[in-house]
């Protein structure tokens, strides 16, 4: 008797190589993972890595900061999941989100873009 298919309520993840890749990392020559990572790196456009960010961007920040420390994120993090990347200033768009000397942890205090339990 057939069995029907069900899918999986878990939520699917993405690779522990975007992880890496998401996080700045790269990979050494001889890891398995390496296509993988090498296809986030060269071959996603930007929709796709900001669909990533949504889809697992708690994840990669997480890894980013128990090996960096709070109050910081990756430059894959400014680039593709920085909610406010379109602001503008003066009618004009932002060469930098943040305002004079300002630090990451300052801006994401600022914008309560830390995590939850992240303090800085």
């Amino acid at each position: 008797m057939p069995r029907k298919s069900r899918k999986s309520k878990r939520r699917q993840t993405v690779s522990d190589a975007w992880i890496l890749w998401a996080c700045d990392g790269e990979i050494p020559e001889d890891e398995p993972r390496r296509d993988d990572w090498l296809t986030f790196q060269y071959f996603s456009n930007e929709a796709e890595l900001r669909a990533f960010w949504q889809q697992d961007g708690q994840r990669a920040i997480e890894a980013w900061i128990a090996a960096n420390g709070p109050g910081t994120r990756p430059a894959n993090y400014w680039r593709y999941a920085l909610p406010r990347a379109g602001e503008l200033r003066f009618g004009h768009p932002l060469a930098s989100p943040f305002l004079d000397d300002e630090s990451q942890a300052e801006y994401l205090v600022r914008h309560g873009l830390l995590l939850n339990g992240e303090r800085v």
